[in-house]
């Protein structure tokens, strides 16, 4: 009788093709082959032809594929995107998701947790805050690569808020404990501008801090990326990029290409043009930008608030974000020679927040599945650990 056990690694691969990142953990309990086979397929970083990450869509988690090689040769409707809601966290309203190595940081919409997360091996853990959270709080989640041990980092540097805020602080995962940091900022990092993790450290698009006092700024400051490295717990120089933004009009948003290099997306409203640049060399101290923009765009496109990847073999970008009117979530496919095309996504859902901001924009990360164990306050239901 022909068993599990008994099925052929391509059949296998298939079939793990289809499941859903959150239920491998399952699927590798049913024999040592398929622990094995999952390991290779899903850690191991086989599936080419699979985007694989998590989206932050109406404040929940969701799972999400998209078929690469589909994505063209499908025509109609959304075929080459599937997107599914995590159970375990659907009674919990996330705003933002942030990925390091195989692990998720999640931030609660009330602004009151921290969600470390482990999607593959269905680990949580709720990080208390030193004092509290903060709305216009900036988070970034990766690694010290000397002891590989994880940390978060959080700052708010607001002079304008009802009183001035100014707090930047680090949280150590094998202690369990949150530490301040002497930080005397020369740039200013807007607080819904996340920052992107690339091998362990956190860059972060700014632009130069202006000093009222000095006189009034005419509205055209440097921009840069500036890094933070987690293993000397401290932020790198002002690293160049290749435009110039004019930060009340323009967009940029940074995406990674695989686990070691950056890509950004600029969007310029005055010339109706969009790059995407990608990186050919990226440290903390160091960024090269390749000589020629990976893709380019030169006529009126969506705005893009949201996030983005991009497949390099496949010359293609797909954008996440809203329709003009905030009524839609969409999904916008670029490619070579003006390939456009738009995937709908559903009705967006309008919940004003306490500023009565009613939207929530589509938010993705990459996720590439890690054996990394959150170490201590597991929670494998998905309820918080009393």
């Amino acid at each position: 009788m022909t068993t599990v056990s008994d099925l052929s690694r391509y059949l296998i691969g298939e079939i793990l093709s289809k499941v859903p990142i959150t239920c491998v953990g399952k699927v590798r309990c049913t024999c040592k082959r398929w622990n094995a086979s999952s390991r290779h397929r899903i850690v191991g970083k086989t599936v080419a032809r699979q985007f694989m990450g998590f989206m932050m869509m109406d404040f929940k988690v969701c799972s999400i594929r998209i078929d690469l090689n589909g994505i063209v040769k499908d025509e109609e409707g959304s075929g080459p995107v599937s997107i599914k809601l995590i159970d375990n966290l659907n009674k919990i309203e996330i705003i933002k998701v942030f990925h390091c190595d195989g692990l998720l940081l999640c931030t609660t919409r009330d602004n009151t947790r921290l969600l470390v997360w482990n999607p593959y091996l269905g680990q949580m853990k709720w990080i208390e805050p030193k004092t509290a959270y903060h709305r216009l709080d900036r988070y970034a989640l990766g690694y010290d690569t000397n002891k590989k041990s994880y940390k978060i980092l959080r700052f708010v540097d607001d002079a304008y808020w009802p009183t001035p805020l100014f707090e930047f602080e680090i949280y150590d995962m094998n202690s369990n404990l949150w530490r301040a940091l002497d930080v005397t900022p020369d740039w200013d990092i807007e607080f819904f501008r996340p920052g992107l993790t690339v091998k362990g450290n956190t860059y972060f698009f700014a632009k130069q801090k202006i000093i009222l006092d000095e006189g009034e700024a005419d509205g055209d400051v440097d921009d840069f990326l500036v890094s933070f490295d987690f293993t000397k717990e401290r932020f790198g120089p002002h690293l160049h990029v290749p435009f110039h933004s004019h930060l009340d009009e323009d967009t940029v948003v940074l995406s990674s290409v695989g686990e070691e290099k950056l890509a950004a997306l600029y969007q310029c409203m005055d010339r109706n043009m969009m790059e995407i640049w990608v990186t050919t060399k990226t440290e903390p101290h160091v960024v090269s930008w390749s000589n020629l923009y990976f893709l380019a765009v030169d006529k009126m496109v969506p705005l893009f608030s949201g996030s983005f990847f991009i497949d390099e073999e496949k010359k293609l970008a797909l954008a996440f974000t809203l329709d003009t009117l905030g009524r839609y979530k969409r999904a916008y496919i670029i490619g070579e020679d003006g390939y456009f095309k738009q995937v709908d996504l559903g009705e967006a859902v309008v919940i004003p927040d306490d500023d009565g901001y009613p939207y929530c924009f589509p938010l993705v990360c990459s996720y590439v599945p890690s054996l990394v164990q959150i170490n201590q306050g597991l929670v494998l239901s998905g309820k918080r650990e009393e």
